[in-house]
Formats: C-alpha cells, sequence, structure tokens
C-alpha cells in the first residue's frame, strides 16, 4: 500500500467502478467517445485518480477517461493512486470536474449532495457543502428534502469542521433557492450503483462563528425561533431590527388592531431612543 501519491500505469481490472464512489447521475456517451478517439490517436489524458486501500483500487475521478480506454480495449491505464479506501474515494469523487473535465450539471450536483448526506447525515451543511462544491443552500433543500422522506433520519446535532457538535436546528430549513441554476452541460455520470451502508465519517466541518453567522440569517428571514439570537455571541443590533421587521412584515394588513400594535411598537422605540430602557414591554 503507497504512503504517498503514486503516478503509474494501472490495470483496468484492478480498479473498482462499482463501489458506489460514482457521483453523476449517468455518462455522458458522446465524452466517451470522444475521448476513446483521441486515445485511439496517441492522446495522452492526465492520469484518473484512484485510492487503494492495500485490497482495492477505488476509482474517485476519471470514469468518462476509464470507460473510454475500456472502449479502445487497452489494459492500462494512467493512474495518480492515492493511499485511502472508498470513504476518501468517494468525498475526492463528490466533488469532482466542479471545474473541469465533463462539468456537471444540476442534477449531478443535487446527487452529489444526496449520496454525501446519505453517507454522513451527522456531517453540518457547510461541511457537506466542501465536499461536494456546491452552495450550502443547495445542501439545505436536499437535506429538508430526503428527511421529509424519510431517505435519512433527522439530526438533532451535526459535526462542524472544528470537530465539535452544534445543533441541528440551524441547519434544518432551506433559507434560499437551491442553487444558481446555471447550466454546466453534460449528461451526468453513471457507472456502478451505490452501496446503501454508511461511510466511514470524514473530516468535520463549519467553524461555531460560520454555523452563527448562519443562524443569524434564517432568524432574520424568518426560519428559525427569533428568541434564539440573545443565545449568539455574534448577534448584532441590525440582526434583532432585520428580525422584528420581517416579523411584522407578516402582521395582516387588514387586522383590526394592526395599526394600534404599530403605534405600540413606535412609542417603545421612541423611548428607547430617548434612554429608557424597558424590559417588559411598551
Amino acid at each position: 500500500m503507497p504512503t504517498q501519491t503514486q503516478t503509474q500505469p494501472l490495470s483496468l481490472d484492478l480498479i473498482d467502478v462499482y463501489g458506489g464512489t460514482q457521483a453523476r447521475v449517468r455518462t455522458n456517451d458522446e465524452a466517451i467517445e470522444s475521448y476513446a478517439e483521441e486515445m485511439a490517436n496517441g492522446t495522452v489524458f492526465p492520469p484518473i485518480s484512484v485510492y487503494y486501500d492495500g485490497a482495492t483500487y477505488w476509482l474517485a475521478d476519471g470514469f468518462h477517461r476509464y470507460l473510454a480506454a475500456k472502449r479502445i480495449e487497452a489494459a492500462t491505464i494512467l493512474a495518480e493512486v492515492q493511499p485511502g479506501g472508498r470513504s476518501d474515494a468517494l468525498k475526492h469523487a463528490l466533488g469532482a470536474n466542479a471545474t473541469n473535465g465533463v462539468h456537471r450539471n444540476n442534477a449531478d450536483k443535487r446527487n452529489a449532495v444526496e449520496i454525501a448526506l446519505e453517507e454522513w447525515p451527522d456531517r453540518a451543511n457547510p461541511v457537506i457543502a466542501e465536499i461536494c462544491k456546491v452552495s450550502p443552500e443547495l445542501v439545505r433543500t436536499r437535506r429538508s428534502e430526503l428527511t421529509k422522506s424519510g431517505k435519512i433520519a433527522k439530526a438533532e446535532r451535526v459535526v462542524g469542521r472544528d470537530g465539535k457538535e452544534y445543533p441541528a436546528e440551524i441547519e434544518k430549513q432551506p433559507r434560499g433557492k437551491e442553487e444558481a441554476r446555471s447550466s454546466d452541460g453534460e449528461g451526468a455520470g453513471g457507472g456502478g450503483g451505490r452501496p446503501s451502508s454508511k461511510g466511514d465519517g470524514g473530516a468535520p466541518g463549519g467553524s461555531n462563528m460560520e454555523l452563527e453567522r448562519e443562524a443569524r440569517e434564517m432568524i432574520r428571514k424568518g426560519e428559525m425561533n427569533p428568541f434564539e439570537l440573545k443565545t449568539l455571541m455574534s448577534a448584532t443590533a441590525h440582526d434583532y431590527a432585520a428580525t422584528v421587521i420581517n416579523l411584522l412584515g407578516t402582521m395582516k394588513p387588514d387586522d383590526p388592531q394592526r395599526r394600534e400594535g404599530l403605534l405600540r411598537i413606535k412609542r417603545w422605540v421612541e423611548k428607547a431612543l430617548a434612554g429608557e430602557v424597558e424590559t417588559t414591554g411598551a
């Protein structure tokens, strides 16, 4: 078993592509055919990425190149072999092609997030987002959907990037649109279903400051209990103001007591600005 990364020709027959490390929805046959033609003409492609645990070579990145090599009946393929097991390969695969190769489409991104949440449901949304190289908003949305459908259990606490546990309340509700709906091209990856067994965990994620920042934003938008603000060390006066304004915006405009309520708030604000501290109401 290698103790560091090694680049070497590797027999295609030794590489496991059915271990659940493919994060795409399906592979792109046009890309495979194009790669195969170029390989047959002598083009040298970048090495694929595999992880070796002493028994199995887990393919992490390069499914299209692997399948192209298979198509031209090549015996070996250049591979970057790193020490590690299936879980390491999966983490690598979930974020692969975010900026290069056959780019992921939105379906691929959602699929990657689903795989990660099923593997590591106790990881904070920023951690999953970092692994999959997507936005935390997309992770939040998929977590909510998977929890409601029963595919993953509802987490009470989650682990951040600092290795500490935090209340999952911060993670529960989506606060924005799923993900910028950009078109990345490619008809996404297949090649081996993933097993249903959970992974071995992974690097912890989300610092306390990051989680508090997310919580403050969720509270301002009405997605968490506003009284949670007082529990956050980083909460500012602007957080309180935005939260109150957002809450007042939900008041029914035809409520006969609306004007009286707003005037009561106005009186409280005027007294507070005059330096009269009140703690029990106006």
